[in-house]
């Protein structure tokens, strides 16, 4: 019992980032993790063991933070929801103090090592989950599958299970490809990408092409000789696992068929395929156009798609008196609605320091920071279709990242 508490009094910091995963599908329950973290900054300031390191973070973190603040903060001055604005960028300040204490918490490299270790079965049980949900109606807890889609413990929020997975991946695939034989490396692409394949959501389809492509690539560099052998099962893994979820999948079935549909290249096909999210596009763009500078608000969306979507539109149907359309469903048409030209020079700034400082850390800290910085990748990429980048859920997992890259970066 002492060896138990004498190792969660050095561990705690890593064991509250892994509960920070394994909360998310639980409504709110991650922000319990994510404000302690926030709430420990004050305290580490005024230690001497962690306020260099909080200190040497800030021009890593305070500026990537400033990008993505400031353009909130002004959107909302004359937002169309102006309570849900202030409150949204107001509470925002716990991303930057939290990212910071994480950054400082977790700089050893053997706490990241334990969370790299724990998320990795985490991720692996959810997907295990998956399939027990599908393959019985039900998963281990004997939570129902969503009549809509595979949810497994994400309940009602089932659109969060497969792109969540597929976008944690990378902390599953680095572990693997370090610490575990090939053969288990192979198993844990599988099973992850066939969770993501059954879960039928197409976020979750396009992240997973992307890890893919990452570490095709990253096969052929010459420091990267022992990822060969590891990798060169990819493809043929790849292949019998979508060929599979598909045979075994009606969601899968359905989501294929919606998706081939496109190639009629008619307007009504493209938005059938779109889920027909096309009103949303044009109604994202239109708020643009009248409100260029700072946007429609922050977290305003909802309210102003009354006055700019179609009077037609499936998504103007109120549902407990909000309306369907909650965002932009894409990183840029969310950030120029919301937060106008403003946040968008925001973005193109972040993601300028984001890759400057990421070419500036040293080989082996790039290493170490890459499964944290893949999942931020296929987080935030632009051609994609996004959950509310402003949002909790989004930004809270967005920040928690940044802080495990930072706390592995070095200038």
């Amino acid at each position: 019992m002492k060896i138990f508490i004498r190792r969660l009094q050095t561990e705690w910091p890593a064991w509250l980032a892994v509960s920070f995963i394994a909360l998310l599908p639980f409504r709110r329950l991650a922000e319990i993790p994510l404000s302690l973290f926030a709430l420990s900054l004050p305290f580490l300031l005024r230690s001497d063991t962690y306020s260099p390191r909080v200190k040497s973070l800030l021009p890593l973190l305070l500026p990537l933070f400033l990008c993505f603040w400031i353009p909130m903060f002004f959107s909302a001055f004359d937002s169309y929801y102006p309570e849900k604005s202030w409150t949204t960028s107001l509470a925002a300040v716990r991303y930057l103090m939290a990212a910071l204490s994480i950054g400082a918490l977790l700089h050893t490299a053997s706490m990241r090592w334990l969370v790299l270790r724990w998320t990795s079965y985490l991720m692996i049980f959810w997907a295990v989950d998956g399939f027990i949900q599908l393959a019985f109606g039900a998963d281990i807890f004997g939570i129902k599958m969503h009549p809509d889609r595979l949810n497994g413990m994400f309940l009602k929020k089932y659109q969060y299970f497969g792109p969540t997975l597929a976008m944690l991946s990378p902390l599953v695939f680095e572990f693997a490809r370090r610490r575990w034989p090939a053969w288990a490396w192979g198993a844990s692409f599988a099973l992850i990408l066939g969770a993501v394949m059954i879960s039928g959501m197409r976020a979750g389809w396009l992240a997973m092409g992307m890890v893919i492509v990452a570490y095709f690539l990253l096969m052929f560099r010459k420091d990267n000789r022992e990822l060969r052998r590891t990798s060169i099962s990819i493809p043929a893994l790849a292949l019998v696992v979508i060929v599979i979820s598909y045979l075994i999948s009606p969601t899968v079935q359905d989501r294929v068929k919606r998706t081939l549909t496109i190639a009629q290249g008619v307007e009504s096909a493209v938005d059938y395929a779109s889920s027909f999210r096309l009103p949303i596009f044009r109604a994202s763009l239109d708020m643009y156009q009248a409100h260029p500078v700072n946007g429609i608000g922050v977290r305003a969306f909802p309210v102003a798609f009354l006055v700019y979507g179609d009077a037609d539109n499936l998504y103007l149907i109120e549902e407990d008196g909000r309306t369907a359309a909650t965002h932009a469903h894409n990183i840029i048409l969310e950030v120029m609605a919301d937060t106008g030209t403003i946040g968008i020079l925001g973005l193109i700034l972040g993601s300028l320091l984001a890759w400057r400082a990421w070419r500036g850390m040293p080989p082996a800290n790039r290493q170490e920071a890459f499964p944290f910085v893949l999942a931020l990748v296929l987080i935030l990429f632009p051609l994609n279709s996004h959950f509310a980048i402003y949002g909790t859920y989004v930004s809270s997992l967005v920040w928690v990242l940044i802080g495990m890259w930072s706390a592995a970066w070095k200038r």
